[in-house]
């Protein structure tokens, strides 16, 4: 009676480490799939504020209003993308250093 109760209760360990490994496992790729995401949205928003910023760097010759408006949004939209990625940036390097 015992041997058959142990090893009813090591059949149903067994199937549920099977179980919770395969989700160990696939959680895991989840995590790396979405850090390296992250890795390319980061790399894109690099390119993007290095655009910007040698757009911003050349001098205008027309004085008006909408031009110095669409600037302002210009180097506001650059520092904007620069707060996301360090945020970002920031996120990941918490998460590296827990682990």
């Amino acid at each position: 009676m015992i041997d058959v109760v142990a090893i009813t209760v090591a059949c149903f360990l067994f199937l549920w480490a099977l179980i919770a490994t395969y989700y160990c496992i696939k959680f895991a790729r989840s995590l790396l799939d979405i850090t390296e995401s992250i890795e390319a949205a980061l790399d894109i928003l690099d390119e993007r504020y290095g655009s910007i910023s040698k757009i911003l760097q050349i001098p205008i010759f027309y004085d008006s209003a909408e031009v110095r408006q669409a600037l302002q949004d210009i180097n506001e939209s650059r520092d904007a993308i620069l707060h996301v990625a360090s945020i970002v940036g920031r996120v990941e390097e918490v998460t590296d250093g827990d682990v």
